[in-house]
């Protein structure tokens, strides 16, 4: 039997626990962190959104439509959710045509000067609003916390257009700067709102705490497709419980930086662990 001859550093306190306890093997090294651009970082601190235009080609956009097309369910149960809005949800497991979006570099550096160097992808789902379909309610994505706002920034959703976003079809209602509001304060009639039109390949990037709402669609046949991929930070639950959404034996076959946004990391020193170590020996032995 082999045994550790290495002398374990002395721990007196919480704070003697430094780096990753659980990812000494080489599974677990770390992913180089994403940079973010200056002008998109800019206009998010003081908006809490942006708006990156071109993020991906047309090749690419026609690829993740018709791979999120063929996903879309019913529609939703209620206004929120939308009585003539499409969704899908878990669409890691089930398509590999977002996942360009899901861990695009430029849109990810963003995030990660946000979040930190290893986020969590919180929820990942596909929004078609159909004609006719009316505004949705006012929120921010990042409610179920239950932290006083203004707050730390603890999520970041991107939309990417997959089609044309216009305000007659529907295109995102934000609140610039609302991720500053306080509790008390709700989006009035009187409170600068825009709509975020978008050619497909766009992307709007947000703060978690941003108020926005999807928009009417008074147009007689055309819908607005679009891909939410949303991000938290490393210590916080997720919307969508990843773990069981996407099972391991699709994630061994997904880039280093997807098993990480799908929680396949530690957050310092041990949040995540399997058994004391890194939980990517799962995927070792699913395959």
């Amino acid at each position: 039997m082999k045994t550790n001859t290495q002398t374990p550093p002395r721990v007196e306190r919480y704070e003697d626990l430094a780096g990753d306890l659980a990812g000494s093997h080489p599974l677990g090294q770390g992913l180089a962190t994403p940079v973010a651009d200056p002008d998109h970082h800019t206009a998010f601190e003081h908006d809490g959104f942006v708006i990156v235009r071109q993020a991906i080609d047309s090749g690419l956009t026609r690829r993740a439509f018709d791979g999120l097309s063929n996903q879309l369910g019913p529609t939703g149960r209620n206004a929120f959710e939308g009585e003539r809005t499409q969704r899908a949800y878990a669409l890691l497991a089930k398509t590999r045509a977002l996942d360009p979006l899901v861990e695009h570099e430029a849109i990810l550096g963003l995030i990660c000067a946000h979040l930190g160097d290893e986020p969590l992808l919180s929820a990942c789902l596909g929004i078609n609003i159909l004609p006719e379909e009316t505004a949705q309610p006012a929120h921010f994505d990042d409610g179920f916390y239950p932290v006083a706002r203004p707050r730390p920034t603890m999520g970041v959703s991107v939309i990417w257009a997959l089609s044309r976003f216009t305000e007659a079809n529907g295109a995102t209602q934000v609140w610039p700067g609302s991720h500053l509001w306080g509790d008390e304060r709700r989006p009035q009639d009187d409170d600068a709102m825009l709509h975020a039109e978008m050619e497909a390949g766009d992307a709007i990037v947000f703060h978690g705490s941003l108020w926005h709402a999807g928009g009417a669609n008074t147009t007689k046949d055309e819908a607005r497709l679009g891909l939410t991929a949303q991000y938290c930070a490393p210590w916080l639950r997720t919307q969508e419980n990843m773990s069981l959404a996407v099972p391991p034996s699709v994630v061994d076959g997904l880039s280093p930086r997807l098993k990480s946004l799908l929680g396949y990391q530690i957050q310092p020193p041990f949040m995540g662990h399997v058994n004391g170590m890194h939980p990517k020996r799962l995927l070792v032995g699913a395959r």
